[in-house]
């Protein structure tokens, strides 16, 4: 990997590299799906995606409609033809071809199923008050603004050490991620979420910001193999978006500069790395700390 110390711009146009999931530690938990795609000489089609989404079972909406693959079409011309209420009632993803965003996009439904289910129930009704003109003269709601953020640009993170977690709470970065530096491998996990920025991973950029939902975990769980990690980080993602509780707006996610992970820039190997303030930045205690279990 490169370093990355100068400002670069956040999407770059790229073409299909069947080597994308070595260019970032960032993209390890996408391994297993990645593997399919290695003999495509070229971008894969909406029909490969979705064999990858009924494989090893089908992926389902909350609606219990199987997730299918389908072109994206043009404008909407009623609510039930919106992205979110589109798959919601009918399971249709609309998906553009040889795109990354949407295709990262179907991947995290791969990884996340039952995470993805549950937002897209919250988008709904949310979106139908919305569109109706019923609420804020039309106006995203704090809470959709928060679905949004995280589906976008979220990511779990995962430690058996409170003092870490609360580091990330309260932007001490510089002690996350140089003082304890050591700890990090053993005692904090990080598995991305959003789609948008496995997407900007392609092009990585100083800036690169993670809405996190933070997670209380055992030494155990850290000693976990990844997918049975996975498996239960989105249960529980899942449970915590559905009881509608704790995860209501922006501010209940934590913001966390992900290039100061170890591995995930080569130029952070330097203190000096993380005296770059307009990036690392302070700020007020964001965010909250959840248990795994619920």
């Amino acid at each position: 990997m490169t370093s990355v110390g100068a400002i670069m711009p956040a999407r770059a146009l790229r073409p299909w590299d069947t080597a994308f999931a070595a260019c970032s530690p960032m993209y390890a938990p996408l391994s297993t799906w990645a593997k399919r795609f290695e003999s495509y000489p070229q971008w894969p089609s909406l029909e490969d995606y979705q064999r990858v989404l009924q494989q090893p079972a089908t992926v389902l909406t909350a609606t219990g409609q199987p997730l299918r693959i389908v072109p994206q079409d043009g404008k909407p011309n009623c609510f039930e033809a919106h992205y979110a209420p589109r798959i919601y009632l009918t399971g249709e993803l609309q998906t553009r071809r040889e795109n990354w965003h949407d295709f990262f996009q179907f991947l995290t439904w791969r990884l996340f199923p039952a995470t993805k289910a549950a937002i897209n129930a919250l988008h709904y009704p949310a979106a139908r008050q919305r569109l109706s003109g019923a609420a804020m003269s039309g106006r995203r709601a704090p809470l959709e603004n928060m679905l949004s953020l995280f589906d976008e640009g979220g990511a779990v993170v995962y430690s058996s050490d409170a003092g870490l977690l609360q580091s990330i709470r309260e932007f001490r970065w510089k002690e996350l991620f140089w003082r304890r530096r050591a700890e990090l491998a053993d005692k904090l996990g990080v598995v991305v979420f959003g789609h948008a920025l496995y997407e900007k991973g392609l092009a990585p950029y100083i800036g690169m910001t993670a809405n996190c939902i933070l997670l209380q975990v055992d030494a155990a769980f850290m000693r976990a193999g990844r997918e049975a990690q996975v498996g239960a980080l989105d249960e529980r993602l899942a449970q915590l978006f559905a009881a509608g509780v704790a995860l209501q707006a922006p501010k209940d996610l934590s913001p966390l500069p992900i290039l100061g992970l170890p591995g995930w820039d080569a130029g952070n190997t330097r203190e000096t790395y993380y005296e770059n303030f307009a990036y690392f930045r302070a700020g007020h205690e964001r965010g909250a700390v959840h248990s795994l279990s619920a």
